[in-house]
């Protein structure tokens, strides 16, 4: 009897143990994902993992790094890559124009006077003047009966890049085209600041005046070579009283500052709360200023503005300012008389294809006109 009542009970027990099993199997199994849920939910974390370092990257690491370093900002503000790239200015015949002679500029150091650099540039003969008689730069220059253009270009540029240009250019003026320090060939491992690329500038004005030229020089600036030719003809005026005959600033800025906060990368950075704190405000710090709006105030000859309203670097309203602050806060009578060109998107020139508009000669030979008047009419002061 003992035996038969474990006998029972085991086999109960047995009994339950097996018919719970299959109901445990059934839960486990319906807890389990499908494998497309399980990859789905994997890619989603990893993309999110992805898109968060790319965040950190963007909005946190770059900030602190451009806050940082000064070589950075440098970098980016003057971006001093080669365009063309390995360029052969030697052989300038490669990139479609002719009659261009490559020459080099000695300079000293804005930083240190015991430093010399050489400044990469071309002398490009006027259209009607192809086949010069001297292979002499100074000889060509001192001989020369066309007025002088100095082109400055803007950044991720050298003198092989603005060929079509300098097919306008060489229309009216025999072309002197200028690598700031830094870019092409002028210089290696060069301070690049402002003031230092200004003080190659005077010297380089100074190297034309020592060729015995005799008639104007024109100075025209694109995009950061703009701002430069602002600063440019301001401090020749405040160094020995020096004035160019005209000045035509394509497609430039009013101040950096607002160059970088309506560029379509600065805007990237602007929402942000440390924007000023490390964007705007080290570069102040730093001597990148470029402030055209003040140094055109002091500008003593006529002024052309040209900016094309679907430039997408520097917005077309920052050429519109620098026009209206130049027209207002000038004295016209004294100072120079200011052309504005804005050109319709429409034509889309954009950031660099302005002089491919048909009435651009015409254009500068009515500027010609204005500053040869100008010119003529004799130094008067200001009241």
């Amino acid at each position: 009897m003992g035996d038969s009542k474990c006998c029972c009970c085991c086999k109960k027990r047995r009994y339950s143990q097996d018919s719970s099993s299959p109901e445990s199997d059934d839960n486990e199994t319906a807890k389990e994902r499908p494998v497309w849920q399980k990859i789905l939910i994997w890619s989603l974390a990893v993309l999110f993992i992805i898109l968060f370092l790319v965040f950190l990257l963007i909005w946190v690491v770059v900030p602190i790094i451009f806050w940082t370093s000064i070589s950075f900002q440098r970098f980016m503000i003057f971006y001093p890559i080669d365009s063309p790239k390995d360029p052969q200015f030697d052989d300038p015949e490669k990139y479609g124009i002719d009659n261009v002679y490559n020459t080099y500029i000695t300079v000293r150091d804005y930083y240190d006077n015991n430093t010399l650099t050489q400044i990469g540039a071309w002398l490009i003969l006027p259209e009607n003047l192809q086949n010069s008689p001297s292979n002499d730069v100074s000889q060509i220059i001192r001989e020369s009966q066309y007025d002088l253009l100095v082109f400055l270009h803007g950044v991720y540029a050298n003198r092989a890049k603005p060929i079509a240009q300098y097919k306008v250019f060489r229309k009216k003026f025999l072309v002197l085209a200028i690598d700031h320090r830094g870019y092409g060939d002028s210089g290696s491992n060069v301070q690049m600041l402002e003031h230092g690329m200004i003080n190659d500038h005077l010297q380089i004005y100074d190297w034309i005046l020592a060729k015995n030229f005799t008639k104007n020089i024109y100075y025209w600036g694109h995009s950061l070579g703009g701002a430069l030719s602002c600063h440019i003809v301001r401090a020749l005026k405040e160094r020995n009283n020096a004035v160019p005959t005209g000045l035509i600033l394509e497609s430039t800025f009013t101040t950096l500052v607002e160059a970088i906060e309506n560029n379509a990368v600065g805007k990237i950075y602007s929402w942000l709360a440390y924007f000023n704190a490390t964007i705007l405000n080290p570069l102040d710090e730093n001597g990148f200023h470029f402030y055209s709006t003040t140094h055109i105030l002091h500008v003593d000859c006529p002024i052309m503005i040209l900016h094309a309203e679907d430039d997408g670097m520097i917005p077309s309203a920052l050429g519109e300012k620098l026009a209206n602050i130049s027209s207002v806060e000038r004295d016209s009578a004294t100072q120079g008389s200011v052309t504005t060109h804005i050109f319709s998107s429409d034509y889309g020139y954009g950031h660099n294809y302005i002089t491919s508009d048909t009435n651009i000669p015409q254009y500068i030979e009515d500027f010609k006109e204005v500053c040869e008047s100008f010119t003529q009419q004799g130094p008067r002061s200001r009241d």
